[in-house]
């Protein structure tokens, strides 16, 4: 695409970002306007009061937009490139970073302002707890435990071990002045909030950090939250990583272009593949940053086609690929604001080719950054996809009422011979409504929902050991079986333990998203149940229309990422380990392999059916909250409407003012 084209280009996108709110803003006031007219008119209330929760909704405008990766892809920086300003300072190891929100500001938290909530004392002591676990430590007192894994010399820690022992350390140094305040929520400034997001030492005891800053995005309503590194240790962040994966309006997956993926991006991206298409809408982008360290185009697109395999590997199928570098971005818009610093001057010629003769204009090193595009695609998706999905539904509700209207209006104005043999009708059709209501069940659709998890878990299984060979070289590997005089026993167990976390952790993330696959038709259920009421009533009366069925979130059920292994079942097999020659060089790896997968059968089947037994219990208290919710929903709105039918039959409605009403709902639609 030429200059001239993705000038134009921008120019959209600034269009499309002026867009987002003021539709919102604009519904919002007309279904409030529609609630003023209708909510004093017979049958109409509830209809009036919907209106008004939806409002509500469409003014607080709050589109998430999650953004992951591991922390060494430069999320920080594409995330200050996304806002247009250095907000988040770069974190150089930020294993246990805590998770940022940059906010709109409101009255309470104006522009600027800092919220850090700090985990409580039980939360951190739990956190140590288990990074203490990886180096066998298990003291009553943590400030033994502390001491005896801050005092090892890092060479003789193992690399699996290394962001535990950096998170141990970080505990020790900002013990101290952390202590009083855990469990608390502080406001600080810019300084100190940077001072969170990049110092291990503060970082780890942060639970989540809120910025409340005005930029182009925050301004549309958007909230941008700056998740920990798919490589954090924090055990929590895995379910909260999941959370936004889930409920997050937008996804933008940022990966590095010098090395991409990392095993950590590899396991996310899996969880990513096996929710995608429980997503109504396709939500994920994907960031491949620094690709200006491209030497030709031919390279680049050889890292975007590795990139693009890689998600297809993961489930990921025609993938949104943008390739970016942040930091053009960021200078170019910098300098669009008249913010560039003299001595950043240098840094953009560099990164715009231009080392000499006039700077180059701010569109031009968009241009380059090749931001653009993705911005265009970002923001028509929340016009398009978020924002007049939302119009949509509100301009449904105003239908409903106007059409509603116009039959009591047509009531209203028969005869009165005419209207007193309705008014048996109508009782009549009430009492038989009632009685279709309560027939209708979803015992089926829970019998269907039994077998769908009983076949999904047969599922999980198979992937499960279809990876067996890769969690077991992953875990054997040369680099922790090095005969170089360390315990090669001692060595082997920990291989065997690790082996056991990367399964623990795939069975959970397995079981995350199967409760959403599970929560998705629960939600189809429902739906079905809705439309099932909807049939039977209109039977009864033709001009009866239910409200449509609002998709419910579940909260996640905690499922466990340790296997519940018998410690002698599984170490018995390790006596197949002879010595590393053996094991790499002869027969010895092929067999302690087939020894584990043999015996880590029973292990997995245990949990699964743990796990089935969590996920039998949740789905049953949806389904049954969902029915009975839904039913009451149904009941009520049967008998709003039958009230409308019986104020209009009895001539107790102001018909002038009925069509008054009718043609200014008109006018809204």
């Amino acid at each position: 695409m030429n200059v001239e084209k993705q000038q134009m280009a921008t120019s959209e996108r600034v269009e499309a970002s002026q867009q987002v709110k003021p539709l919102l803003i604009n519904s919002a006031t007309k279904l409030r306007q529609a609630s003023h007219w209708i909510k004093e008119l017979a049958g109409m209330k509830q209809l009036a009061e919907t209106m008004e929760e939806r409002a509500d909704r469409l003014e607080e405008n709050r589109f998430t937009v999650a953004l992951f990766g591991a922390f060494s892809a430069g999320k920080s920086s594409f995330a200050n490139a996304l806002m247009g300003e250095m907000i988040l300072p770069v974190s150089p190891n930020p294993t246990t970073a805590a998770i940022n929100k940059i906010m709109p500001p409101t009255e309470t938290y104006p522009h600027g302002t800092v919220r850090v909530v700090l985990k409580s004392r039980d939360v951190i002591e739990e956190d140590v707890r288990r990074s203490l676990a990886v180096f066998h430590i298990q003291e009553a007192q943590l400030e033994n435990g502390i001491n005896a894994v801050a005092e090892m010399n890092i060479s003789e820690v193992p690399a699996n071990a290394k962001p535990h022992y950096t998170f141990i350390k970080a505990v020790k140094k900002g013990w101290d002045e952390a202590a009083p305040h855990l469990g608390q929520e502080l406001l600080v400034d810019e300084k100190e909030f940077k001072k969170f997001v990049a110092k291990e030492e503060k970082a780890c005891f942060a639970d989540y950090i809120e910025l409340y800053f005005s930029c182009p995005l925050t301004d549309q309503g958007m909230v941008l939250v700056d998740t920990p590194g798919a490589d954090s240790i924090n055990a929590r962040h895995t379910g909260v990583a999941f959370e936004y994966l889930k409920n997050a309006d937008v996804i933008l997956f940022v990966t590095y272009y010098n090395h991409a993926f990392a095993h950590a991006d590899r396991e996310f991206l899996l969880q990513m593949g096996r929710v995608k298409d429980t997503f109504e809408l396709d939500k994920m982008f994907f960031i491949v940053n620094a690709a200006d360290l491209a030497q030709s185009p031919d390279e680049l697109q050889d890292v975007l086609t590795h990139v693009e395999k890689n998600l297809l590997s993961c489930g990921i199928r025609h993938p949104r690929i943008y390739p970016i570098s942040s930091q053009t971005a960021i200078l170019s818009k910098m300098l669009a604001k008249g913010s560039l610093a003299p001595s950043a001057e240098k840094v953009y010629r560099q990164r715009t080719d231009a080392m000499e003769g006039e700077l180059p204009s701010a569109e031009k090193g968009l241009v380059i950054s090749g931001m653009p595009p993705f911005e265009r695609d970002f923001l028509q998706y929340t016009v398009d996809g978020l924002a007049l999905q939302a119009v949509a539904a509100a301009d449904g509700e105003i239908r409903r009422a106007h059409d509603r209207l116009r039959e009591y209006i047509e009531l209203a104005q028969e005869g009165e011979s005419a209207r007193e043999e309705r008014r048996e009708g109508v009782r009549q059709a009430k009492e038989q409504a009632t009685l279709r209501t309560h027939s209708v069940t979803v015992s089926n659709e829970e019998r269907n929902g039994k077998k769908e998890q009983e076949e999904l878990l047969y599922y999980v299984k198979q992937r499960l050991f279809f990876r067996f060979s890769e969690f077991f070289a992953s875990a054997f590997n040369p680099a922790a079986l090095k005969d170089d005089g360390r315990n090669l026993k001692k060595a082997a167990q920990d291989c065997l333990e690790d082996l056991f976390r990367s399964i623990g952790y795939d069975l959970a993330q397995e079981m995350r998203a199967t409760f959403l696959r599970l929560e998705k038709y629960m939600n189809k259920s429902g739906d079905k149940l809705v439309l099932v009421w909807q049939k039977e009533l209109q039977a009864i009366w033709s001009g009866i229309e239910l409200a449509p069925y609002k998709v419910r979130s579940l909260q996640t059920p905690n499922f466990a990422e340790e296997l519940p292994a018998e410690p002698s079942v599984m170490y018995s097999a390790l006596s197949l380990f002879k010595n590393p020659k053996d094991f790499f060089e002869g027969e010895g790896r092929s067999n302690l392999r087939a020894e584990l997968e043999k015996r880590m059968h029973e292990q997995v089947d245990r949990y699964l059916e743990q796990a089935g037994e969590i996920l039998a219990t949740a789905l049953q208290d949806a389904f049954n909250s969902m029915s009975q919710s839904e039913r009451q929903k149904v009941m009520d709105q049967v008998e709003e409407y039958s009230q409308g039918l019986f104020a209009a039959l009895d001539a107790k409605v102001d018909v002038n003012q009925l069509k008054e009403t009718e043609t200014r709902l008109a006018t809204l639609v």
